[in-house]
């Protein structure tokens, strides 16, 4: 039996810990973003980060870091390595990690109207565990120590040398690039396609914008389509290699309209030389997913979040 050596991470390790997430994306699927350097860097360098090595290889690792006022978690076992109690061992060492990990540097006394200088203990603070690839070994093994999902999305791929198929914009309608003249009917378009979504946060254009833009946005593949008098029908956003949103107001849907603004977008992100794009969807939206498996997306992993009640 290969010996296992469990030891305390640093941003030196980060190559090791690429490697290993590489190797799990391999086997598990995922979104290729999760295993760049600066995903992982976020997500294992701002903590408190463990792993196991064997023959000096990195096999598992695992890291919590404050979110807040919560603990967050996530971890990685090798799939040669599995089945051996590494993820179970790698677990238990984060929850106990999240029960000393430490937030600071300024917090307030509660009822004292005061603030504190320095690291405040998160003890008894929800504990959260993220994942980008579940598996069913590992959803068992979260349930297992207390821990129920409140969150999970299907990763969908979509070969873009494939052809797509048929979906020609409904001729009342017109569509408009995102641009500074245009990002106020997007973010009308928005609103009114997911307000009647279930955790629909309900962000004014500053806060959407703030989310949505940044330096992957693809303003060029991004459409908002309006009627001749500009009532806004329906809207997509894409980014380098995503496909961010679609949607359509509740008067245009089951029209052909998401249809055929995800079929444009698609197309101009496939002109800029793309070769694959993804998109992710939440479980309980089988509309949306039954719309892109007809788009020719297939499902390639489910990203997942598990609370444990403080």
């Amino acid at each position: 039996m290969v010996a296992i050596e469990w030891t305390a991470l640093s941003p030196a390790d980060l190559p090791a810990i690429t490697d290993l997430a590489r190797r799990c994306a391999a086997r598990d699927g995922g979104l290729p973003a999760a295993t760049s350097p600066p995903f992982l860097e976020r997500r294992y360098a701002t903590g408190t980060a463990v792993g196991a090595f064997a023959e000096g290889r990195l096999v598992a690792c695992g890291a919590v870091r404050a979110v807040g006022g919560a603990s967050a978690a996530t971890g990685l076992v090798d799939p040669a390595h599995r089945g051996r109690g590494l993820g179970s061992g790698l677990l238990d060492r984060l929850i106990g990690a999240a029960d000393r990990l430490v937030e600071g540097p300024v917090r307030p006394v509660e009822g004292s109207g005061r603030l504190v200088e320095g690291p405040v203990r998160l003890v008894g603070s929800p504990v959260r565990l993220e994942t980008e690839s579940l598996t069913p070994e590992a959803h068992a093994l979260f349930l297992s120590r207390g821990f129920r999902q409140t969150f999970a999305e299907d990763v969908h791929r979509r070969d873009l040398t494939r052809p797509f198929p048929a979906a020609p914009l409904p001729p009342e309608l017109e569509t408009a690039e995102w641009s500074e003249r245009t990002e106020e009917a997007f973010h009308a378009a928005y609103s009114a396609s997911f307000a009647d979504r279930p955790r629909f946060p309900g962000w004014s254009r500053e806060e959407w914008v703030s989310w949505l833009v940044d330096d992957e946005f693809l303003p060029g593949c991004s459409l908002v389509a309006r009627e001749r008098d500009g009532t806004v029908a329906g809207f997509v956003a894409c980014a380098e290699g995503f496909l961010v949103q679609v949607g359509a107001v509740p008067g245009w849907r089951r029209r052909g309209l998401a249809r055929a603004l995800a079929v444009a977008a698609l197309d101009r992100v496939r002109a800029r030389g793309a070769t694959e794009v993804f998109l992710d969807v939440n479980v309980d939206n089988p509309a949306s997913a039954g719309l892109f498996r007809g788009l020719g997306f297939e499902v390639v992993a489910r990203r997942a979040r598990y609370e444990r009640p403080a």
